[in-house]
């Protein structure tokens, strides 16, 4: 059954990594009265650390000129979404061992009740174990915040992966957490999305998307979280 229409108002989107919320949200950001992203895994890896082989197959050669790029593209990204953006500064699973969902739901409680927006947007976390560190994090955060709306987006590109949205509707179902589809009031702008995306350039040739499939999925799909017990 899907929900009514919904406007975004004041939005704040949470973001694992550098691009997510771009990919996941881009459309809805671009439609939002006002939008903020906050971004949680922009950590700088430590000097001298070996490339990893997700940077190497990037074309880096250097993790932290990696991350330099990647914090440039996302800077150019924001401005043509329209968003403001901020930084939560813990390194992702590549770099480190991951903060644990408590420490990161207390960085992500600070940046919600700074900007005191209408609606959240969290990941549903799909596929891949930053993306799911980040839901939970962000579940725990939505149990002290009834009278906000809260949304859960479908990561980009992991969607398309058969069965792993059923997976995780299926895991918040048991924990009392309804998930109602969305329908969204307001129609972004696809061309901006497709910019936005576009500069993301490090990375998309390597998780095996164009800027112009990212704007064609035009079809974001967002579920309304409803929180029973969460645990």
């Amino acid at each position: 059954m899907m929900r009514a229409l919904f406007d975004a108002g004041r939005l704040l989107v949470i973001s694992p990594h550098l691009d997510d919320g771009a990919l996941g949200c881009g459309l809805l950001l671009t439609a939002a009265a006002s939008a903020r992203v906050v971004t949680v895994f922009t950590g700088m890896p430590a000097s001298g650390q070996a490339v990893t082989p997700w940077d190497r197959d990037c074309g880096f050669d250097d993790s932290q000129a990696a991350m330099r790029a990647r914090l440039d593209e996302d800077e150019r990204a924001m401005t043509l979404l329209g968003a403001d953006a901020r930084h939560l500064g813990f390194l992702d699973s590549q770099y480190g061992a991951l903060p644990s969902r408590e420490r990161l739901a207390k960085a992500l409680a600070h940046s919600i009740d700074a900007y005191a927006p209408d609606a959240v947007a969290l990941p549903l976390g799909l596929h891949h174990c930053d993306h799911e560190r980040v839901r939970e994090a962000a579940l725990l955060v939505m149990a002290h915040r009834p009278r906000t709306v809260w949304l859960g987006y479908e990561d980009e590109p992991y969607r398309y992966r058969t069965g792993v949205l059923q997976r995780v509707l299926g895991r918040l179902a048991r924990r009392r957490i309804h998930a109602t589809p969305i329908e969204c009031a307001a129609s972004g702008d696809a061309d901006r999305k497709r910019l936005a995306v576009a500069a993301y350039a490090s990375q998309l040739r390597t998780i095996g998307m164009h800027a112009a499939d990212a704007a064609t999925a035009a079809a974001e799909r967002y579920w309304w979280l409803d929180s029973g017990e969460l645990k």
